[in-house]
């Protein structure tokens, strides 16, 4: 089969531009709102739902109203939390247009047990109380260095006999 020199040169173009598009895109989309299943969440609760078939990335996340609400920004209703991501800075969290949450999103551990122990997901600062440094800290709970905290995401765990559950 004989392709054209024209016909390749254009599928490489193609090729390339799909590959700057697909660079360009920074993180993982996030904040759309999504379904956590049928139990509605204690006041004070953290959800994570995964697998969540609303999400690209199938996790949903809804964390305990912390603050006053921005302008424009609306509390997840009922069963709904936001679409979230693992991620490692704030940047990984690429906000959709539809999302309620109106100040972006900040790169944080939202649970300390679990199988989603000590993650960092992206979460909506619209929600939380952030510290001036910007950022979430991270619970005593999340510290490999302490021989006691057995989330088997810490370094050191997985794998690990002193830590059966990790095995």
């Amino acid at each position: 089969m004989n392709i054209a020199p024209a016909m390749i040169s254009n599928r490489v173009v193609i090729a390339v531009a799909i590959g700057l598009f697909a660079a360009a895109c920074g993180g993982e989309p996030v904040g759309r709102i999504c379904d956590l299943g049928t139990a509605l969440p204690q006041a004070g609760e953290v959800v994570v739902a995964s697998p969540s078939l609303d999400c690209v990335s199938r996790t949903c996340l809804r964390v305990p109203l912390g603050r006053e609400l921005p302008p424009g920004s609306e509390y997840p209703a009922g069963t709904n939390g936001l679409c979230t991501a693992e991620c490692s800075a704030d940047s990984d969290c690429e906000r959709v247009p539809e999302s309620p949450c109106v100040t972006g999103f900040t790169c944080g551990i939202a649970v300390t047990v679990g199988p989603f122990c000590c993650r960092k997901f992206c979460i909506c600062k619209d929600y939380v109380v952030l510290p001036d440094e910007g950022e979430l800290p991270t619970p005593k709970a999340c510290e490999s260095s302490n021989a006691d905290n057995a989330c088997c995401n810490l370094d050191g765990r997985a794998g690990n006999s002193k830590y059966p559950l990790c095995e």
